[in-house]
């Protein structure tokens, strides 16, 4: 089997990027008020709303925006398994009990039933907002390598 490989959503990527760049720079015209106001407690707690949105933007840079940039692949599947580099988890197909696809209003998730307890637990979600392609053709590829490696 070759390998099939999705690449991170530009979209996706986008919108997790702007969300919270966009809750820091909709705050900071309160936590400049409240500076000037001499409104300590205020701006404390807006200072440590806006210390949250940046560590979460941050992480979103390093672990979604610049390998999206860089053309990075996000999902891989093979002979051996499956490979989210989102997620950081490679999980082989004989450690696989069920696969689901589960679709929410804003979107749609990979859940991944294991048949051994792991670090994780006993199953894996991959959210495919951050998967470039159609999300039930990713689940469905997903699943016809699964079926074939229950044959070998």
């Amino acid at each position: 089997m070759e390998k099939e490989t999705f690449g991170y959503s530009k979209v996706g990527t986008l919108l997790f990027t702007v969300l919270p760049l966009g809750m820091i720079l909709l705050s900071l015209s309160s936590l400049i008020k409240f500076i000037d106001l001499h409104q300590t407690t205020n701006w404390l707690l807006i200072l440590l709303f806006d210390l949250c949105f940046l560590v979460m933007l941050i992480f979103i840079v390093i672990k979604m925006l610049i390998p999206m940039l860089q053309g990075r692949i996000a999902l891989e599947i093979s002979s051996i398994g499956i490979t989210s580099y989102v997620k950081n988890v490679v999980i082989k197909w004989d450690e696989i009990e069920n696969l689901e696809f589960r679709s929410g209003q804003t979107s749609s998730s990979l859940y991944i039933a294991l048949n051994c307890q792991t670090d994780r637990g006993n199953h894996v979600r991959i959210a495919l907002t951050s998967i470039e392609g159609n999300d039930f053709k990713i689940y469905t590829t997903v699943k016809e390598c699964f079926e074939r490696s229950k044959l070998r």
